[in-house]
């Protein structure tokens, strides 16, 4: 074969090792291009993913625990305020229907639902249920023990957007004297402190915070407590919030039957104890009585 003839050869088949070597490499480049493309696209769709997850999933579990901390029988963790007074933790009471007066009458707490009931606990103090027409004024805002207060009134104050704090005798004296303070400090003027005279408080928590559907049981009195609860729950559910209190000439320790309440014209109570439910009658309108 003619040398010319084997030079034409040589190089064809070197061109065409060139070209598919060439080819080659236009292959592995797209391979490596589509690979970048699709490593780039999957982070784009897995940033995107977590930006919305960063944005719906709070929002998500903020709008779900709102709704469970709104629900009747839910019961917060304490804080640690709350911890160091021996307290159980806000609890969402059943809400009692507004306006229930009993005139004159007695009313047994512990077979009402009105307050706070975990494990079969009576729901004394209540926070909530029928109550007498005339609620406790707030000129002198202790109620001690002695004095024998109709937790009747009191209710009707709760219902007025007041906080109630309920103290038995086994509350530690040094305590009852911060009670006394908390009840004249002007910050806290729709704050009533209530002598509970119908047997010892439940769960060994002898001060009870209570507003309208609320109830904090703790074992010894903490400012910060009790001032973080009335900020968060006075004036809140309450039906008839800005009602105000009931006349300065009526006893704590009656019942009356009728606004507005005089000592002639009321029905002392002091010495009787509930022993029966009542069944409360509707009052014809929610304004203040």
């Amino acid at each position: 074969m003619p040398k010319s003839s084997n030079r034409k050869n040589e190089n064809r088949r070197v061109n065409r090792d060139r070209k598919q070597r060439l080819e080659q490499m236009r292959k592995q480049q797209r391979a490596a291009e589509r690979r970048k493309n699709f490593i780039f696209a999957g982070s784009a769709i897995a940033i995107a993913i977590a930006l919305i997850a960063a944005a719906v999933i709070p929002a998500y579990l903020h709008d779900r625990n709102k709704k469970a901390a709104g629900k009747e029988g839910h019961q917060f963790a304490p804080t640690a305020a709350e911890k160091a007074a021996g307290c159980l933790g806000l609890h969402n009471d059943p809400v009692s229907p507004p306006a229930t007066h009993v005139p004159g009458q007695p009313v047994d707490y512990k077979a009402q639902k009105f307050g706070d009931t975990r494990g079969g606990t009576q729901a004394i103090p209540p926070s909530g249920g029928p109550h007498n027409p005339v609620p406790l004024n707030d000129k002198n805002r202790f109620f001690p023990l002695d004095q024998n207060p109709r937790p009747e009134r009191a209710v009707h104050n709760l219902e007025h957007g007041y906080v109630v704090a309920w103290y038995d005798d086994k509350l530690a004296s040094a305590d009852v004297d911060k009670l006394k303070s908390l009840a004249t400090d002007p910050s806290l003027g729709e704050l009533l402190v209530v002598g509970w005279t119908q047997g010892e408080l439940p769960s060994n928590k002898h001060i009870v915070l209570t507003s309208w559907g609320r109830t904090d049981r703790c074992g010894s009195v903490s400012d910060t407590v009790v001032k973080k609860f009335y900020a968060d729950h006075v004036n809140t559910l309450a039906p008839e919030v800005g009602s105000g209190p009931g006349p300065e000439n009526c006893a704590a320790n009656l019942l009356p039957s009728t606004p507005p309440c005089t000592v002639g014209s009321t029905t002392p109570s002091a010495s009787t104890s509930p022993t029966t439910s009542t069944k409360p009658t509707p009052s014809p309108s929610q304004s203040k009585q």
